[in-house]
Order: C-alpha cells, then sequence, then structure tokens
C-alpha cells in the first residue's frame, strides 16, 4: 500500500469531528452511490482479513500532528514541579517533522494551539465552538407546534479558521482504488456535507490536492504513532511499551440505512483512541497501518464493517 496526503479547506461549519472512522464510512457511502454496489462489495472483500483497500486518519492542521498519549515523561518533560506540568498539558501540537527524532526529544517542541497558529501566521484559534438552537418541526403544519410539540434542542458545530488548511492521511492499495478515485470520493463528500447535518448546509470542505507522503522514520523505531481510532485488541503487542486512551463508539448507518427496519444504530465498539502509541512484538517498518476491520456491528445490515486500522508513523522509543 502507498502513503498519501489530502489537503482539504473548510469551508461551512461542522457538526460532526472529522475522525478516521467516520471519514471511512462516509467515503463508503460514496463509492456505493457513484460507482454502484458491486463496487464498493468488491473493495470490501477480505476486509476484514486484514486486506484494507483504504485507511484513512483523522484531519490535522497541515504540518502539525496533536500530542501522543503517553506520559510526559517519555517525551522528554521532566518529572518535578507542578505548574512546568500544567503549562506543558496546554502543548497538545508538534510539527510533523518531531516524527524523525526519538520520542524523548519531543518535549521541546511542544506547541499551545495559539503557538501552532502563530507559526503558520494565522490569528485567533484553530476553531471556534458554539451550540446552535434548532426546534423539530410538524411536517403537516410547517410549525413547531404547541406544548409536547414544542421541543427545541441544541447542536453543537464548531467553524475551522477560515485560512486553515487540513491534511488527512491516507493508506491507499492503488491496485483496488485508484488514487482519482479517491479523489472524486472526497470531492464528492466535500459538496454533498460531511456528517451531522449536512442536508441542512454543515461539513462542507474543498479538496486542494492528494500527493504521495511517505513519513520519515527514525533509524531505531520500533513502535507506531496511530493517527486514527484504532481496534489493536487481540493482535500481538509489547504490552509494556503500548500507551493509549479507550472509548467506546456508539456507531450509526449512514445514507439510505438510516431508513430500513431495525434502526440506525449499530452495536457499541471498543477502540484506543488517536495518537496512541503501540510497539508489536516484531515490528515491519514496510507497514504503513496497523489494527484490523470488525464485523458483526449491525443488526440492521449484516455485511456492515467498521475501521479499525489506523495509518501510522514509525516513532522510536526514547532511553529514558
Amino acid at each position: 500500500m502507498s502513503r498519501f496526503v489530502i489537503a482539504i479547506k473548510p469551508k461551512t461549519a461542522f457538526a460532526t469531528p472529522l475522525v478516521g472512522d467516520t471519514l471511512f464510512g462516509q467515503a463508503c457511502w460514496a463509492i456505493r452511490y457513484s460507482l454502484g454496489v458491486s463496487k464498493l462489495t468488491e473493495l470490501l472483500e477480505d476486509y476484514t482479513n486484514a486486506k484494507p483497500f483504504m485507511v484513512l486518519s483523522d484531519a490535522q492542521p497541515q504540518g502539525y500532528l496533536k500530542r501522543p498519549c503517553v506520559p510526559v515523561i517519555k517525551l522528554g518533560m521532566e518529572a518535578d514541579g507542578i505548574q512546568k506540568k500544567k503549562d506543558f498539558k496546554a502543548k497538545q501540537w508538534l510539527p510533523e517533522e518531531i516524527s524523525s527524532k526519538p520520542l524523548d526529544q519531543w518535549a521541546g517542541s511542544a506547541l499551545t494551539e495559539t503557538e501552532m497558529m502563530a507559526e503558520k501566521g494565522l490569528e485567533g484559534l484553530l476553531r471556534r465552538e458554539y451550540n446552535q438552537t434548532h426546534n423539530s418541526l410538524n411536517r403537516k403544519t410547517g410549525t413547531t407546534g404547541s406544548s409536547s410539540g414544542f421541543a427545541p434542542f441544541n447542536r453543537h458545530v464548531f467553524w475551522y479558521h477560515p485560512e486553515m488548511i487540513l491534511t488527512i492521511q491516507i493508506e491507499l492499495d492503488e491496485s483496488r482504488f485508484t488514487q482519482d478515485e479517491v479523489h472524486a470520493i472526497f470531492s464528492q463528500i466535500g459538496l454533498e456535507g460531511f456528517g451531522k447535518e449536512a442536508s441542512c448546509g454543515l461539513g462542507k470542505f474543498e479538496v486542494l490536492s492528494i500527493l504521495n507522503g511517505e513519513p520519515s522514520s527514525p533509524p531505531q523505531a520500533k513502535s507506531w504513532l496511530t493517527l486514527a481510532p484504532c481496534a489493536p485488541q487481540h493482535l500481538s503487542w509489547n504490552a509494556e511499551e503500548c500507551y493509549y486512551q479507550v472509548f467506546t463508539r456508539f456507531g450509526r448507518h449512514g445514507g439510505q440505512a438510516v431508513h430500513k427496519t431495525g434502526g440506525p444504530f449499530k452495536k457499541p465498539v471498543l477502540m484506543a483512541d488517536s495518537f496512541a502509541v503501540l510497539t508489536p512484538e516484531a515490528f515491519d517498518p514496510a507497514s504503513g497501518w496497523v489494527g484490523q476491520g470488525l464485523s458483526n456491528i449491525s443488526m440492521t445490515i449484516p455485511e456492515t464493517v467498521h475501521q479499525g486500522y489506523a495509518p501510522v508513523i514509525p516513532v522510536q522509543l526514547g532511553g529514558k
């Protein structure tokens, strides 16, 4: 598989974070609508047998990575001083080129959001967040109704900085799905909108480019930094050198599947969050992803799969 990097520019507010496994789900629906059910079925053949056709990362500010989920001492931060730890807690961003250095040399390059934006020559925050008030409508009367029919609710949305460019890293099997097809699918998603409230105009973006982007590898790399949520369960890891936060993905179907009998909701899936550091028992520097494809997650559509894979960057744990 080959590594590519898609650069996108957000055009509207978003109600759903641009996270790898969610992006993959919407990409599958875009393939189904534009290329047909048979094409999607062909691409997903052996998906759960370690043969993904495409693995997507979270969207990140161009040129930067989120700080890994490891103890601060592993990044080279000295363990003395409560105030130092509090100050370092806000430093959540790192330049991509830091990945060529051992992990215990990363602390000195960590940046706060304000510092990261200043390095990019931008003022303000990476994104602004607010609650947007909605109310359900009676489709027969076109009104909100009264008493029990009046049901206002808030939708949490966020705007990226208007000059912000985001990048999504992709591991792609070009023998099954081409670079041009990826560009077309993401352009379609950007036009139609991503995630919640897409029909109301949210989640739109422009695809700027898709380029080769093989990550640099430090000379003694033996671990992986994950760039999306993944499912590392039951795989061969050196448990003493794995660091991650777990969360439960309460997924739901998209597209036409929301109208199917049985409801839109999938079974909960336990996952390791993005920017985990995982150390395999046998390190393969040629591999660009970790994890597994998940099945048996839907009572409505039994053939549903979930991206439990994540693109990775090789990292070298320090000697401390």
